[in-house]
């Protein structure tokens, strides 16, 4: 979903990771709403896709 810079590396930071945090489905819910919202609809697909294949909606 997003990177992580960690010195020369980036690091992926995962739906799942995310959703593992305390108000993480919340920030995920949030994301996904600000994307539809500047019409990058193929971004909050995924997102969601990940959340339903987590089951955490």
């Amino acid at each position: 979903m997003s990177y992580e810079q960690n010195g020369m590396h980036r690091r992926r930071i995962s739906v799942a990771d995310i959703a593992g945090e305390p108000g993480g489905i919340e920030a995920l819910q949030r994301r996904v709403h600000e994307l539809r919202s500047n019409g990058i609809d193929f971004a909050a697909n995924a997102i969601e896709r990940e959340m339903a294949a987590l089951n955490v909606q």
